[in-house]
Formats: C-alpha cells, sequence, structure tokens
C-alpha cells in the first residue's frame, strides 16, 4: 500500500489544456497516490495510456483497483445496425475492434503494464453503446479517484483520454473532497452516476462485458512478457525493487545482493565502488528498503536522506524510490518550496502516522542551514545516501555531514579524491571504507555495459601554440622551484598557470580539424558525442567552434548541451539525440555526472583532465547498452608537446614534463587494456611513446 496519500497533493481546482498538460498535472499524481479509480470516459486512446503509463503503473504498484467505462467510435451506418435490435455480432465485433486497435498501437513497454493489469484483475473494463433515444456514442467524461484512507478526488469536463485532448482547447474540473462539502456533493454526484452505468441501470446505455475473446491478445501478451510492477511478497513486504528488477525468486542481480548483504553485514555503513551503469541507485533503494521493511514489521521510526550534486539527478532519485513504493519529499531550490512538506513528514512520524519517511535533496540544500535543522529532528536510526559521494569530500560539505545518521551509505564509480587525501579520509572516516565493488571490467564483462573500440589519436601543437605553451612551462616550472613556502599569492599563481597550460592543451586546433576529418567519413552517421573543453579561441568558446564546423561545413545536425540550457531544453536535446534527429551532441562537463545517454555509440573526447574520476566516468556513460547498440567506439585526442622542443641546455627533459606526459599514458594504456582492439590500440600507444621518446614510460 502507497504510503502516498491525497494529503500531500497541491492539485488546482481545474486544468486547461492551453496553460498545463492535464496528464502530467493531475492524471499521473493522482494515479500515483489513489487505491482505486472509476472512469467513464467516450473513448480513450493509446497516446494517452502511453503518456499516462507512469501513473497507470504507480498505480498498479499501490495495489490498485481501475473500472473503466469506454465507448467504441461509432459511425452512422454503425448506430443503424444497432438500432435493427439484431445486433449482438455486429457489437462484439465493434468491440473487439476497438481493443485490437488499441493493443497494436500501444509501445511495448505499455502494453505490458496494461496487459498485465488485466491478467492481475487490476483493471476491468466495460463497454457502453448509446441506446433509446441517444445516439452518437457515450461521451462521458468523469471519475473518482480514491486513496488509502478513504479520502476522494472527482473530475469532469472536456476533457478526453486521448492524446489530441491535449492540442485542443479543453478543461476539467477538480472536485477534492478534503476542500469543501459542494466538492464532495459533485463527487457523490459522479459516483453515482458511474454506478448507475456499470451496473446497467442507466437507461439509455447498454453495457457490455468486455470478453475473454476480446482481451485474449492482452492475456496472451502475458505469457512473453514480465510483469512490470511489483506484487508483494514476503521478502520485500512493504518496499522494495519493481518486478521487472527482480528474477523469478524476488532477487536482484546476483552482485547486487553481495553488495547489500555486505552493507548489512557491515552494520549499515560503507561505500560502494560501483561502474556507472551497474545499478548503483536500484542497490542502495534496495539495501534501504531491507532496513525500512525491518522498521515497518517492527514499528520503528526510520528517515532516509539522499543526496546528489545535481537536480536532474535528485528528479532520477525520486522517481526510483516512488517505484520502490517510498513517498519521498523532493528539497531543491528555495527552502519554502520544499519545507513545508519536509516538516510534515517528520510531524506524521512523530504521531506515529508514518513509520518510514524519505527525503531527496542536492548537495547545496542538504548543507544548508534549513536543512541542517531538520536533519537534527531525524531520529537516529537514519540513513544517509549520498550519490557521487566523492564531492562530499570538500571541506564544505563534509563539515555538514550528520552525526545523528546511524546508517550510512557512499556511492561512487570512484570514491577515491584524485589528488585530495584529505578529503579521500573525510569520507572515509564518515561513511567507513569500500565494501563492496563492481568494476568497469566486472560489467562489461557481464554483459551491463557494451564492449568498446578505442582509437586515441595524436594532436600535434602549431609553432604558435608550442611557443606559448614552452613559455608557460617555463614559468610553472619557476613557481614550483618556489612553492615550498607558504606563500598563498605564488601557490595562487601556480594555479592559474596550470589552469592556463590545460586550457591550451584542450584547445589545440589541430583536435578540430582532426575531428572534422573523422566525422567528414561518416557524414551520415547519428549518435556522435563529442567531449569539448571550456576553453576560448578568439572569444569563442570550443564546443561553439565544433557545433559550427559539423553544422555549417559538414551539414551534419548538431547541438550542444551544457550548463546553459535548461531542464527542459536539455530533455529535449536528449530525446533528438536519441532518435536520431540530432546526429552530434556536444558538451563540456555537465554530461560527467548522472545524465544518461545511453544511444551513444561514438564518443570523441577533445578535452579531459588527468582526474581518473572523470575519464572514468565518461567511459561508463558511453558504453550504456541501448536497443540496437552493439559496440562503442572512443576516440580519444591525445594532445603530447614534443619534448624535443622542451629540453633543458642539458638536453634534459624536466620531471614535471614527464610526469604529465605520464599521466596522459596513463589514461591512454587504462582505455586500451579494456578495448575489443587491445592488440591495435597498444600498438598504437607504442607508436606515440617512440615519437616522443618515452619507451621506457
Amino acid at each position: 500500500m502507497s504510503n502516498r496519500l491525497f494529503q500531500d497533493l497541491q492539485l488546482p481546482l481545474s486544468v486547461r489544456t492551453t496553460s498545463s498538460d492535464p496528464i502530467v498535472t493531475f492524471f499521473n499524481p493522482v494515479l500515483s497516490c489513489a487505491q482505486t479509480y472509476d472512469v467513464a470516459v467516450g473513448f480513450f486512446s493509446s497516446n494517452w495510456v502511453r503518456d499516462a503509463a507512469a501513473g497507470i503503473a504507480k498505480f498498479a504498484l499501490n495495489g490498485g483497483k481501475v473500472r473503466w467505462i469506454v465507448s467504441p467510435i461509432l459511425s452512422e451506418e454503425d448506430f443503424s445496425v444497432l438500432q435493427t435490435g439484431n445486433s449482438e455480432a455486429h457489437t462484439e465485433s465493434l468491440i473487439e475492434q476497438s481493443f485490437e486497435r488499441l493493443f497494436e498501437e500501444l509501445q511495448s513497454d505499455t502494453r505490458s503494464v496494461i496487459s498485465w493489469m488485466i491478467r492481475d484483475y487490476i483493471m476491468e473494463f466495460r463497454v457502453a453503446i448509446p441506446k433509446s433515444s441517444l445516439s452518437g456514442m457515450m461521451h462521458a467524461k468523469m471519475g473518482v479517484f480514491s486513496d488509502s484512507q478513504g479520502s476522494k478526488i472527482g473530475f469532469s469536463g472536456s476533457y478526453n483520454h486521448t492524446a489530441a485532448a491535449k492540442t485542443n482547447w479543453e478543461k476539467i474540473d477538480i472536485y477534492d473532497g478534503q476542500r469543501s462539502e459542494e466538492a464532495t456533493a459533485r463527487i457523490e454526484e459522479i459516483e453515482q452516476d458511474f454506478e448507475n452505468m456499470w451496473s446497467g441501470l442507466d437507461p439509455n446505455i447498454q453495457i457490455y462485458l468486455a470478453s475473454e475473446k476480446v482481451l485474449s491478445k492482452y492475456i496472451e501478451h502475458t505469457h512473453s512478457a514480465s510483469r512490470p510492477y511489483r506484487i508483494r511478497s514476503e521478502r520485500w513486504p512493504h518496499y522494495g525493487p519493481p518486478r521487472y528488477l527482480l528474477d523469478e525468486h524476488d532477487k536482484l542481480r546476483d552482485y547486487q545482493e553481495d553488495a547489500v548483504d555486505a552493507w548489512l553485514k557491515n552494520k549499515g555503513r560503507g561505500l560502494f565502488a560501483m561502474a556507472t551503469g551497474s545499478g548503483k541507485t536500484v542497490t542502495a533503494l534496495s539495501a534501504a528498503s531491507r532496513i525500512a521493511n525491518r522498521a515497518e514489521d517492527t514499528r520503528n521510526s526510520l528517515a532516509i536522506v539522499i543526496t546528489v550534486p545535481y537536480q536532474h539527478l535528485a528528479d532520477q532519485w525520486i522517481e526510483e524510490a516512488r517505484s520502490f513504493n517510498f513517498s519521498p519529499v523532493l528539497c531543491y531550490g528555495g527552502v519554502n518550496k520544499w519545507i513545508r512538506a519536509a516538516e510534515k513528514k517528520i510531524i506524521n512520524q512523530k504521531a506515529n502516522l508514518e513509520n518510514t519517511v524519505v527525503f531527496v535533496a542536492v548537495n547545496d540544500t542538504f548543507s544548508s542551514l534549513a536543512f541542517q535543522e531538520l536533519l537534527e529532528k531525524l531520529p537516529r536510526n537514519s540513513l544517509l545516501i549520498a550519490d557521487e559521494v566523492h564531492n562530499l569530500g570538500a571541506p564544505y560539505y563534509s563539515q555538514h555531514l550528520p552525526e545523528n545518521c546511524s546508517f550510512r551509505m557512499g556511492l561512487s564509480a570512484t570514491p577515491v579524491r584524485h589528488g585530495d587525501e584529505v578529503g579521500t579520509k573525510a569520507i572515509e572516516d564518515f561513511f567507513g571504507k569500500p565494501i563492496f565493488e563492481f568494476s568497469l571490467r566486472d560489467a562489461i564483462g557481464r554483459g551491463f555495459l557494451c564492449p568498446y573500440r578505442y582509437y586515441p589519436i595524436l594532436s600535434p601543437f602549431s609553432e604558435d601554440e608550442m611557443a606559448e605553451y614552452k613559455d608557460l612551462s617555463d614559468k610553472i616550472a619557476k613557481a614550483y622551484a618556489r612553492s615550498a613556502s607558504d606563500d598563498n599569492e605564488l601557490n595562487d599563481v601556480l594555479k592559474t598557470l596550470l589552469i592556463k597550460r590545460a586550457r591550451l592543451v584542450s584547445k589545440l586546433s589541430s583536435k578540430t580539424d582532426l575531428l572534422k576529418g573523422l566525422l567528414a567519413e561518416r557524414s551520415d552517421s547519428s549518435y556522435n558525442l563529442v567531449y569539448c573543453g571550456d576553453a576560448k579561441e578568439d572569444g569563442e568558446r570550443q564546443i561553439e567552434q565544433v557545433v559550427r564546423l559539423v553544422g555549417r561545413d559538414l551539414k551534419m545536425r548538431a547541438n550542444k548541451f551544457t550548463a546553459d540550457e535548461n531542464t527542459d531544453e536539455r530533455k529535449v536535446l536528449l530525446e533528438e539525440f536519441t532518435s536520431g534527429e540530432l546526429q552530434v551532441l556536444a558538451a563540456i562537463r555537465c554530461l560527467d555526472e548522472g545524465v544518461d545517454v545511453p544511444r551513444t555509440e561514438t564518443a570523441y573526447i577533445l578535452a579531459s583532465s588527468t582526474n581518473p574520476r572523470q575519464f572514468i566516468q565518461r567511459r561508463g556513460r558511453v558504453l550504456r547498452k541501448s536497443p540496437g547498440k552493439t559496440e562503442a567506439a572512443i576516440y580519444d585526442f591525445i594532445a603530447v608537446p614534443d619534448l624535443e622542443e622542451l629540453r633543458d641546455g642539458n638536453g634534459a627533459v624536466s620531471k614535471l614534463e614527464r610526469n604529465l606526459v605520464a599521466k596522459e599514458m596513463d589514461r591512454v594504456n587504462e582505455f586500451a587494456n579494456m578495448a575489443l582492439n587491445k592488440g591495435e590500440a597498444l600498438s598504437q600507444l607504442n607508436d606515440i611513446k617512440s615519437k616522443l621518446h618515452l619507451l621506457h614510460l
């Protein structure tokens, strides 16, 4: 049973399609809380069912029951036949055609949801056809929802359950029984009308049952499709993964089960070092479900706090948590957007109305004064889950980690903070050591990520670029020689010089020239992702240069994906990229954590830091599996200066320069060793080392 109730919703009095989408604003939120749903509509289409699939699936997960009265679309000829009184065969044929058309038009995932809901008797249909003085079709537009506490919400108005309704001027009125006696009276009126129709008591409506023959295709479909929602079991009595994530024994993937067991055996503390794409979120929520189920069975209080670095990650966690039957509060943006809902959860818990409460926050909100005060009100029996936990090693965040959370879990493909032993220690001191590891090699070997081919591309410096690089290197060497002092100003100068040189390396003109050449050979291809640097050349960022040359010179459809685009714009870009409408997507750093682009088949890395976390995460994102994708290709643009130009008067290359090149070679070696074309890639690596007189590295 869902913990989320109608009282948790903020619904408008009405919804107009000119200002909002009724499915997003009304139907999905209410379905996510509902236990019953009685609805009578003129007709409904596959488009509406597809659009509302998220709410319908959560309704099924809540153990809900729906009764649906629908009507086939009738032509004048159909109506004439029905009026003859000798129309049983024709009626059956009309009904069968309507349900077959719906079945064929449904997308596979939505078809599975509807088919299983019919098989599990969650969804029951009756078909209404006008009779007596009426003609045309049954054109009711009304319904009533109820939640687990018996609260009711009704609706009526000119909104059909079809996708076309979103493009017309349509309106539905919403009646919340908690608001007023008038709303309650309207709900009761709708309930009576529905019951009269459902029972065949309406004199102008003939009711037909949807026969086994009519629904046979739906039932047959369940024989080859897994139930896409969870039926409660002894193993997951209150909270747990949706059915499609479990095997026939209600178990996760074996390594996910091992991770959960390791965490529980370690008294609910530790780090999961799991590769991108291996299911860190599912593993974490499954572990949280285990202790939440225990809390529910023993009637103890449990608070679960999930903190993530970005808003889009918070949105993803909210959806995942709801699929596990949790009822989370989303905490980001202005404090007024979430504080009342969060405090209400705590009040409910203290009043024993809810045993388990869940909050999902972004790191900035998590460390804010308002949220820290909220944390102090939580029971000691609380769980903190930190996604991309390496971020919390930064001094500002690490000082806000709550000691009253006795259960602690950190998630990251790379929990170690590169070059920051203090920050890494802060993470391990609070969360514990890594207790489970599932590497990228493991994920590829087990088939959870796709294999890849790796092509290192040596990108030469121009004369001007080499001169600038040499000048910066001389200044860096001198700054390093003086860095033993505690002169903070000097250290800042050194950092500035290192950043300048890194940006110079990332924006070499040869990189965009080489990229253009590679793409020119496959200008009809799609699913190309380009990682760019943030450096500028004559006031223009590299990412703008890439989009311009790809679009103007190669006539390929390209766009950028940066922090400048808002959430809705990013969603559109990712959808266009996935469909193939957008051939090339150029990004800077915003794809490094949390944004999935599984359809990527070819990645071009123009700029990469020496931080292993960045290139490990980027590679993991490129290797996400997607229908029709069998392998990926990675082109890594290696900018290595001509060391002959950097030799000093004694013919030696400084240790600083050798270390810089060695780090580049480490990355190339890491990528090459797991590639399908390992031999070819390592051969290219040796060629690069030979050219640079670095075969000893």
